[in-house]
Order: C-alpha cells, then sequence, then structure tokens
C-alpha cells in the first residue's frame, strides 16, 4: 500500500513573516534561531528565515559528538535541534517558527518535516527527478547529506535537501540546508505554491536581537554548550 502523505490546507487569507537575514558567524545564527522561537508567541504567526554564513560553517545535532577535526577549517556550533553534521558552505539555509497553535505545531513531526520539504522542492525550477524520499532514519553519528532520511529532498540517488526539528512550549523550529543555491524569492515561492499562503517582509526586532546576543554569550559560543555531549 503507498504511503499517506499529509496535506496542507492555509486559511484563503494566512501571511507568514519573511526575514532575509545578512549573513552572520556560526554561533549567532543559532542563538538568532532559539530566539525566534522563544518569541513565536509574541509574533503570532509562522516565519521564514533565509540566512547565510560570514566564514565557512559547521552545524551539528543536539544530539551528537563535537567534531573536533573540523575546528582548523570551519566554525563548528551545535545546533538546537537533531540531525547529523551539515556542512555551510555552499548551501541555501533557511529556518521555520511557528508558535505553538499553529497547525504546524500541532501535526506529527514526520507530516511537518514533509510538508516542509515538499515546499523546499517545489522551489526548484527544473528536476525532473527531483522527489522526497521514503527511507528510515540513520541512527549514530554521521554527515546529513551522505545519509538521507524519509521526507528528505533527494535527487539522482543523492540527498539535496534536509532538516530538523525541536517543539517546545513556544511552537516549532524547523531549521533547513539545501545543497544548492536558491533565492529567496525562489523558496519563497516553493512555500506559495505548495502551502498556499503568502509573505510579508519583517526585520529583526531589538528585543529579538538582544535574545539572541545573550544566547551567543551564554550558551552557542560557550564549550558547555558544543563540546559535551547532550
Amino acid at each position: 500500500m503507498p504511503a499517506q502523505h499529509p496535506r496542507y490546507t492555509s486559511s484563503m487569507s494566512e501571511t507568514w513573516d519573511f526575514l532575509r537575514s545578512p549573513a552572520a558567524g556560526a554561533a549567532f545564527n543559532m542563538g538568532l534561531d532559539e530566539s525566534l522561537l522563544r518569541t513565536a508567541v509574541k509574533r503570532g504567526r509562522p516565519l521564514l528565515r533565509v540566512y547565510s554564513w560570514e566564514k565557512p560553517a559547521v552545524t551539528f545535532g543536539y544530539f551528537q559528538r563535537f567534531p573536533a577535526q573540523l575546528v582548523d577549517d570551519y566554525e563548528v556550533v551545535r545546533r538546537p535541534t537533531g540531525g547529523g553534521v551539515v556542512y555551510h558552505v555552499m548551501d541555501t539555509t533557511y529556518t521555520v517558527v511557528v508558535p505553538p497553535a499553529h497547525a504546524f505545531s500541532i501535526m506529527a513531526t514526520l507530516d511537518a518535516y514533509w510538508l516542509l520539504h515538499k515546499a523546499v522542492a517545489a522551489s526548484f525550477e527544473t528536476r525532473p527527478d527531483l522527489h522526497l524520499a521514503e527511507l528510515h532514519s540513520p541512527q549514530g553519528q554521521y554527515e546529513c547529506f551522505q545519509k538521507p532520511v524519509r521526507g528528505d529532498v533527494v535527487t539522482d540517488g543523492r540527498k539535496l535537501a534536509g532538516g530538523a526539528q525541536r517543539r517546545t512550549k513556544s511552537g516549532m523550529l524547523h531549521q533547513g540546508s539545501i545543497d544548492a543555491k536558491l533565492s529567496a524569492e525562489q523558496l519563497k515561492q516553493g512555500f506559495r505554491e505548495t502551502l498556499g499562503i503568502d509573505f510579508e517582509d519583517c526585520e529583526v526586532t531589538d528585543a529579538e536581537r538582544t535574545i539572541a546576543e545573550k544566547l551567543v554569550m551564554e550558551k552557542y559560543a560557550t564549550d558547555a554548550w558544543n563540546r559535551y555531549l547532550r
């Protein structure tokens, strides 16, 4: 029997915030993602963030060991979400944050993962072989783009896009990486076509930036967070 895949029906007037962030350090990028999650309730609607990196960077999953062999060549930071090692050099990096009452926070994690990656797949203009993987999740330490899991975007037998999620009382955080360069407009269009939503540009507020900077100092730039197994 073929797998049953989730559907998403937005309201006729659903609008998400869109944040295009300038290049930043690895610790700040993680701090801002968590800050946006913490402030999701106040924001009141989903947010799509597209961002980049000041230097070649590596992020690794919450439950992974610190990849010490990479520190000479990359800024290395632990994500607040799961998954494996992701290299941020030529990728397109994005985040989706939704408040706790929104449909994406309420649906099963795998369903939300599948739908968001369906939107990512729709962002590519010409990829006739593009599809979502039907495989199970790998175990142990691994590099994310070596092992596709169910719901990842794959093409020609290789993983093209993956992500990881975290859910708290503040809402849902989805951190995604696409192993290709997509423009912000391409990504937004894929989300529009797949989810039936629209976007309104926004900026980081002073409060969000203050929280992010505090998280950098107290968490994401520290050995206590990055080097010790969770």
